[in-house]
């Protein structure tokens, strides 16, 4: 398990999450017309889904890679 993958996989989970929720407050302060709104929410959506599935994506790989590592070095040691 590759600790540092999946501590930058939780931290972008979580800029993800923070992002979407500061966003959701300051959103209605916002005197914009109503087209202009939906570019902005679609920008952060795309945004967070970003960080979100990269969240996802280091923590798989720093699951898997660790896992992958040993088995490719057993099978290269010499017999």
């Amino acid at each position: 398990m590759n600790v540092e993958l999946i501590a930058m996989g939780i931290l972008a989970i979580a800029l993800g999450v923070g992002l979407l929720s500061l966003a959701r407050r300051f959103y209605p302060r916002l005197e914009f017309g109503a087209d202009t709104m939906e570019t902005i929410r679609l920008l952060t959506a795309l945004i967070v889904g970003i960080l979100v599935l990269t969240g996802l994506g280091l923590i798989a790989v720093g699951i898997v890679t660790p896992l992958t590592a040993a088995h490719a070095s057993g099978s290269l040691s010499p017999r």
